[in-house]
C-alpha cells in the first residue's frame, strides 16, 4: 500500500506547482533500477543518467542519488549547488576533477566531497567509461534534472534556452558562463 503526499504551491505569478510523492519506503535498488532519463539541452545533451533515489522515485525526504556513466572525453561542466552538499563516487579511475581550489586525477573507487556553493567539474581523461554516483544532502537538483530531461527511448525534444535560468533556480544550480573565461574564480586549473 502506498501513501501519497500532495503539496501545491501557488507562485507570485499565479502558477500552481504540484509535488506528488509517495511516503518514504525502504528499497533495495539494483544497478538497472531507477528512473532512466536523457538530458535534452546544453553540453550534456543526449547523455543518459538514472535518478535512483528522490521524493518521486522512493519517497525520499532528505536525499537525492543520481547515477551515470561518463564516457571517455566527456566533461561535466563547472557548476555549483547552493542548497546541498554533494558526494561523488567514481568507480573507475581516470577522471580529472576540479573542486574548489583542488584538482586531481582520481583513482579507482575515489570519492569527491563538494561543499555547498563550490565550483566542480569532472572530465573522463581515461580510455574507459567511468561509473559515477552523485549523492546530494538535500532535494532540489533532481527537479532541474527531471525538467530538462526525457525518458530514455523518447524523442529528445528541444528545450527553450530562455527556460534554463528558471529551471536552474528551481534546482538550486548555477552553471559557469564560459563567455567570462574557461574557469570560475578561485578554482584550480592547469
Amino acid at each position: 500500500m502506498h501513501r501519497w503526499i500532495l503539496t501545491a504551491l501557488v507562485t507570485a505569478a499565479g502558477v500552481v506547482l504540484v509535488d506528488v510523492r509517495s511516503a518514504p519506503r525502504p528499497m533495495i535498488l539494483q544497478e538497472n533500477d531507477g528512473d532512466h532519463l536523457v538530458r535534452r539541452t546544453g553540453p550534456t545533451r543526449g547523455w543518459p543518467y538514472t535518478i535512483k533515489v528522490d521524493s518521486q522515485s522512493v519517497g525520499a525526504e532528505d536525499f537525492v542519488v543520481l547515477a551515470e556513466v561518463l564516457a571517455p572525453g566527456q566533461t561535466i561542466p563547472f557548476h555549483r549547488h547552493d542548497n546541498a552538499e554533494e558526494i561523488v563516487l567514481l568507480e573507475e579511475g581516470g577522471a580529472t576533477v576540479t573542486v574548489g581550489d583542488q584538482r586531481a586525477v582520481t583513482g579507482p573507487r575515489a570519492m569527491v566531497f563538494i561543499p555547498r556553493n563550490t565550483w566542480v567539474s569532472a572530465t573522463n581523461t581515461s580510455a574507459e567509461n567511468i561509473h559515477l554516483t552523485a549523492i546530494f544532502s538535500r532535494p532540489g537538483f533532481e527537479r532541474y534534472m527531471r525538467a530538462l530531461s526525457v525518458a530514455q527511448g523518447q524523442p529528445i525534444t528541444a528545450l527553450d534556452p530562455a527556460e534554463l535560468p528558471r529551471l536552474r533556480a528551481l534546482g538550486h544550480a548555477t552553471y559557469w558562463d564560459t563567455s567570462r573565461g574557461p574557469y570560475p574564480p578561485g578554482v584550480a586549473h592547469p
